[in-house]
């Protein structure tokens, strides 16, 4: 085993090309404050930013908050074994992705049960193949597809048109109830963003509490002696 001093954490694992813990630490730190920001963004329209209008400044953040929470479900989505295709590189890199995500599981407390929006991965492919997936609402439900948005500017009837009418509208932020509302693969998909708020902090909880164990282990052994088999490189 392995331990390197790098801007004060500890890296440590079974061989030098393998994830650690602290990398999982920093990114997915990285992606929850990203979510939070864009919630925090997200609950108020700032005319200061350069925006030719609200609809732009909503778009970009429910995009960056799609994205983050997509990034955030990749540290623990166990990909079923069976059903992997591709070449032997591709089998054994999905093999040991599953194995860090399992460690990342235990080790961050995460479950579908706990986390359940936070599990949700379909809600982030709306923004990574929009463009096709747009056309698929053109062609196949007569639908304009792209972004929409639900506030006390709107009319009443394009509200209800925009709940109701899902399979032509797949992706509308709905800031009178609180929602962002999603259609990927025939499939809706609400994401509350109070309750996504709430999952995110508890999360946070679990990564302060991992980093500050790393931390805590990184003072003790520079203010120790190392035990046989363990160099500090």
């Amino acid at each position: 085993m392995g331990v390197e001093f790098v801007n004060g954490y500890k890296w440590y694992g079974d061989g030098d090309d393998k994830p650690y813990e602290v990398e999982a630490v920093y990114y997915l730190n990285f992606q929850i404050k990203s979510a939070l920001a864009s919630l925090d963004c997200l609950s108020s329209y700032h005319e200061d930013f350069a925006w030719e209008n609200r609809y732009q400044y909503y778009h970009y953040y429910c995009d960056h908050l799609l994205f983050s929470m997509g990034q955030i479900a990749n540290r623990f989505t166990i990909v079923d074994e069976k059903a992997i295709k591709g070449s032997k590189k591709k089998r054994k890199q999905t093999l040991e992705r599953n194995a860090q995500n399992r460690k990342n599981r235990i080790n961050f407390g995460f479950s579908e049960a706990t986390f359940p929006i936070l599990s949700e991965k379909h809600a982030r492919n709306v923004i990574e193949h929009i463009d096709e997936y747009n056309r698929y609402i053109i062609d196949e439900n007569h639908g304009v597809g792209g972004f929409n948005l639900i506030d006390e500017k709107e009319d009443e009837k394009l509200i209800t048109d925009l709940r109701k009418r899902r399979a032509t509208h797949p992706y509308t932020l709905d800031l009178l109830d609180g929602k962002l509302l999603v259609r990927y693969n025939r499939k809706n998909i609400d994401i509350d963003l109070v309750k996504l708020r709430a999952e995110l902090l508890s999360l946070q909880e679990n990564v302060d509490w991992l980093r500050d164990m790393i931390r805590k282990s990184n003072d003790f052994l520079r203010a120790n002696s190392l035990p046989d088999g363990v160099t500090i490189r």
